[in-house]
């Protein structure tokens, strides 16, 4: 029984993915962080997609369902949480395929509501440990100690190379001109729960507990 978690950068979608994780034990298949591994090995494929990230677009269908279909193959036997994936129609089409190959069920679609202000508040503020990946937000969850990781205490809190405000404008324009669509796509289907993600973390969690 899989799960898609939709909406734009920044909406929460990593932080409810953590918590059913380690609730129900889903595979958190991120979409972004296979990327940011492909480009990180600076194979050809990783740096088509270099590319597509310092230009603010979101990567080519074709290379990022690649990217998806190995890691559904790899985790077929467990129950995936896709975060981010689809972002347009043509890689939901794509995800039906393989789901059915992999004799899966797509159960249930969550569509992350909230506004451009909030998101260009949330990315602006938003920094990573580059030790144990945990992120922080400096305006609204910032770490106890100023520029020490709560979690290992590593000392190194960056920002992402694309969280700068003319990167931010291309990345949430794109999602809302390809990926919101989705939202008819799944709704025709009788899958999809709107789940208001301007509200605390703790009442996000529990809007999703209860649809499933």
């Amino acid at each position: 029984m899989h799960l898609i978690f939709l909406g734009p950068p920044a909406c929460g979608k990593g932080t409810q993915s953590a918590i059913l994780v380690q609730k129900y034990g889903y595979y958190h298949l991120s979409t972004g962080d296979l990327v940011r591994k492909e480009v990180a090995t600076k194979s050809e494929l990783g740096c088509k997609l270099k590319m597509c990230i310092e230009k603010g677009a979101l990567g080519a269908s074709e290379i990022v369902n690649e990217l998806l279909k190995k890691d559904v193959e790899n985790h077929k036997q467990m129950s995936i949480l896709f975060d981010g994936y689809p972002r347009k129609l043509d890689q939901a089409e794509f995800l039906d395929s393989v789901v059915e190959l992999s004799d899966g069920v797509l159960k249930r679609v969550f569509y992350f509501d909230i506004d451009a202000d909030e998101l260009y508040k949330r990315i602006l503020g938003r920094v990573t440990c580059n030790d144990c990946g945990a992120v922080y937000n400096l305006q609204t969850k910032p770490p106890k100690e100023e520029g020490v990781c709560d979690s290992c205490g590593g000392c190194r809190l960056t920002r992402r190379g694309d969280d700068n405000e003319e990167i931010l404008k291309n990345r949430i324009q794109s999602f809302f001109e390809e990926t919101a669509p989705l939202k008819d796509f799944y709704l025709k289907r009788g899958i999809l729960t709107v789940v208001n993600a301007r509200a605390p973390v703790e009442v996000v969690t529990e809007q999703i507990v209860n649809a499933l």
